[in-house]
């Protein structure tokens, strides 16, 4: 029996019932903390169900300290990380302890087990979680009524500040609450079950905000406590996993910093256009405003060609057509920025002095005036996600299974019943299960969540156009709570699912349960 077996199955045991509380605490050599910790928990929660999940990577006598306290409190559980496990650090053993147990319970706390984060603290986050019906509580250090005394000497203060406006500056998702980089919040499961996290260093509460920007966020205030025994786990090396952690989040989620990535579209096309205008002007001997005319034309097209890839990649277009609608859309879009931005500049400059260095700041701020306009107009116009398609519950499964199979070019698709998992649509081969596929759809009907596989060769440095993918995406269908069945789509291409096909199904997938009540397999 390995290590997590050995440990892990006292979990397996609560996870048959629900039970309101999971707290998360990561432990890393904090053997004298430990038993601290569980006794205030114990007096701070008296009377309320919940139990204690500690993720473990210590070196000394903590998980010794914590198998023998679960042995006295049933309540108590141990997740012990060994060798490779432990890569990734504090993030890591949180999203282990989230994925692999909190779905077990209704809300989830996350804290440390240093003291620093008071527990009678918990039962306040969860009455708030509970009155104001929100997502997430953070206990903040920053709110009204909030302390970082704790934080030892000005230096650690500065960074935590530091890092604490980097990531709202750059995450509009961070502004959500005065203290991003808390460690000590608690959600609410349901909220975040469908959500893949893979956060670096130790900032998952960043990664929560920012990979999940619906959802609804409060704070209380916390008076960060000083350590009660123990040495700080804070590291040059973690500073610089969390500046690892922002670059991820900027370029893997597509929604994030969008205005910075939009500016950065906006800086390449300043090159494209001088580019375009010296090439035109100097060799080909263009008339001065012929070139000026091309390249703002060029440098329009290639801003449009990098937001539409890179800036709004996650708002598909949902034909051909609607692309080129896009295209023709950025050009009068673009044209207002400009406009927005003479607005600014010229009454400044004929009003106010066209002196150095006064012309060279009106310039700034007729450029800042300018690339808000176009940002804004181009979020709400030409890059306005389509409106999402409907599941028409009237239709036949051999219909809505041909819709679904188009829409997401796929080869096969399977509306599949439960608890018998009996296809609805489809004859022959093309609806046959194979045991993988039952492997697929059994692990979705067993958790409820939406799940995307993509298996194939290694991705090499140099892109393979010809490497071809095994893909499947399944999610459930649920009716008052019961999963009554799974939509399961499959295709063999160089093309894999992405997470938008895995949301869009999700959402179409929302009003099936009739289809997969009524319908007869």
């Amino acid at each position: 029996m390995g290590v997590e077996e050995r440990t892990v199955a006292g979990v397996g045991a609560a996870q048959k019932r629900k039970v309101l509380l999971t707290l998360v605490i990561p432990t890393r050599n904090e053997a004298e903390n430990v038993p601290l910790l569980v006794r205030r928990l114990r007096e701070s929660l008296e009377g309320l169900d919940y139990r204690v999940v500690f993720v473990d990577d210590s070196t000394d006598e903590t998980p010794k300290i914590i198998r023998s306290l679960a042995g006295e409190d049933a309540r108590i559980s141990l997740i012990r990380r060994e060798g490779p496990e432990r890569e990734g650090g504090l993030s890591t053993a949180v999203t282990r302890g989230l994925y692999e147990v909190a779905s077990g319970s209704v809300y989830t706390c996350v804290m440390d087990a240093d003291l620093q984060h008071p527990p009678h603290k918990v039962r306040e986050m969860l009455r708030t979680a509970r009155s104001a019906n929100a997502d997430v509580v953070v206990a903040s250090r920053y709110a009204r009524g909030g302390s970082y005394a704790g934080l030892q000497g000005p230096l650690r203060k500065a960074i935590s500040l530091g890092s604490k406006y980097l990531a709202q500056l750059i995450f509009g998702e961070a502004r959500k609450t005065s203290d991003p980089m808390s460690g000590f919040f608690l959600i609410r499961n349901e909220a975040v079950q469908d959500i893949q996290f893979r956060p670096t260093g130790f900032k998952v509460l960043l990664e929560i905000l920012v990979c999940a920007p619906e959802l609804k966020v409060v704070e209380v205030p916390l008076r960060f406590e000083a350590r009660n025994a123990g040495v700080s786990k804070a590291t040059l090396r973690q500073g610089l996993e969390y500046l690892a952690h922002i670059a991820s989040l900027f370029w893997y989620v597509p929604s994030a910093g969008r205005f910075w990535k939009f500016a950065m579209v906006g800086a390449s096309g300043v090159l494209v256009n001088n580019l375009t205008l010296i090439t035109l002007a100097e060799y080909f001997e263009a008339h001065k405003v012929i070139a000026w005319m091309f390249a703002v034309g060029v440098s329009i097209l290639s801003n449009f060609l990098l937001n539409n890839a890179f800036t709004w990649r996650d708002v598909r277009h949902s034909s051909r057509i609607h692309f080129l609608l896009r295209g023709a859309l950025a050009y009068p879009v673009a044209i207002m920025g400009i406009g927005a931005n003479f607005a600014v500049y010229y009454p400044l400059l004929k009003y106010v002095s066209d002196e150095f260095p006064y012309y060279v700041l009106f310039n700034l701020l007729g450029i800042a005036a300018g690339t808000s306009v176009n940002f804004i107009l181009s979020s709400r116009l030409v890059f306005r996600r389509p409106s999402q398609k409907k599941l028409d519950p009237n239709l036949p499964p051999e219909r809505t299974a041909e819709e679904i199979r188009r829409e997401l070019k796929a080869e096969r698709v399977s509306l599949v019943r439960l608890p018998e998992l009996a296809p609805l649509a489809g004859k022959g081969p093309s609806a046959r299960l194979h045991d993988q596929d039952r492997g697929v759809i059994e692990l979705v009907a067993r958790t409820g969540n939406p799940t995307l596989t993509v298996t194939g060769p290694r991705r090499l440095p140099q892109a393979r156009t010809n490497t071809r993918w095994s893909n499947s995406v399944a999610v459930p269908v649920s009716d008052g709570g019961r999963t009554v069945g799974v939509i399961y789509a499959t295709r063999h291409s160089t093309e894999p699912f992405d997470e938008e096909d895995l949301h869009w199904l999700t959402a179409y997938a929302s009003d099936a349960a009739p289809l997969f009540l009524n319908a007869t397999p």
